[in-house]
């Protein structure tokens, strides 16, 4: 087994808190409800060694990045328990860790970064937002209700971010995957349908949030395109999956185990 720890990094909304508001639920061992569902469990229980990690909710990266190098530093104790961890990263947490690496020049502390579901090139569903609500992000920020992070999803803010990185990205030694999922209407989790289509229509193939070609980044970090909305790529089921004869443990195994497939190649890669 490699001897590098995986951290997971969640995405914009750690909407877990929903059902565990007041206490504390990352890195214990019942985590039928964590974002990462079953996720971390499933990594331990095949060897692996493996931490969730927590950001500020919706956020702008450059707080969420710091946040994840503290959550890294706390996690590894300032890498003298490990010299370098991997990280896999849903959605808005692969654009947090890019940022942390970059920011803080942390390529020799990072073997590498996988990537799920994260729109590396922005996504139109939040150009959408930001046109007819990104005005509302300013007015209620001095009320302590922090949404700045939407604006770095954007398309135009993604390739100013791309520009800037592109250089660095390109030979610090860092081993970059990206996974990317994509499924029908009639599939996707039924709240992002609306999201789906102002995508779809704009961008093509997405998973509810985010298009295909965003997530795959750069053809040369592509690993693989998956059966799965972007709910599902954090080990969730919903009811669009009702449709395809798998019943709600079939499913979710299936999820974790490209999960465990992740953590098997990266043990070889590195």
């Amino acid at each position: 087994m490699s001897s590098f720890p995986i951290i997971l990094a969640h995405g914009i909304s750690h909407f877990d808190r929903v059902f565990h508001p007041f206490s504390e639920i990352d890195n214990h061992d019942d985590d039928r409800f964590h974002y990462f569902r079953k996720i971390r469990s499933t990594l331990i229980k095949n060897g692996y060694i493996a931490f969730h990690s927590r950001v500020k909710w919706a956020s702008d990266i450059e707080r969420r990045s710091s946040d994840l190098k503290k959550e890294i530093e706390k996690i590894t104790e300032n890498f003298t328990r490990w010299p370098r961890v991997h990280i896999i990263a849903h959605s808005m947490g692969g654009l947090d860790a890019r940022q942390m690496i970059f920011k803080y020049q942390m390529q020799d502390r990072i073997a590498s970064l996988t990537t799920i579901g994260t729109p590396h090139l922005g996504t139109s569903f939040a150009d959408w937002g930001m046109k007819r609500f990104g005005y509302l992000i300013d007015l209620i920020r001095p009320l302590g209700i922090d949404f700045i992070g939407f604006k770095s999803l954007t398309r135009e803010s993604c390739h100013r971010f791309n520009e800037t990185t592109r250089d660095f990205e390109e030979n610090n030694g860092v081993l970059y995957q990206t996974y990317a999922g994509v499924q029908p209407l009639n599939r996707i989790f039924m709240p992002l349908r609306f999201s789906y289509k102002i995508i779809q229509r704009e961008e093509g193939e997405n998973d509810g949030l985010v298009p295909l070609h965003s997530a795959m980044w750069r053809e040369k970090y592509f690993v693989e395109k998956i059966d799965a909305d972007h709910l599902n790529q954090i080990g969730w089921w919903d009811r669009g999956e009702a449709i395809t004869g798998l019943d709600r443990e079939d499913f979710e195994r299936t999820i974790r185990e490209i999960y465990l497939k992740i953590a098997r190649e990266l043990r070889d890669k590195t």
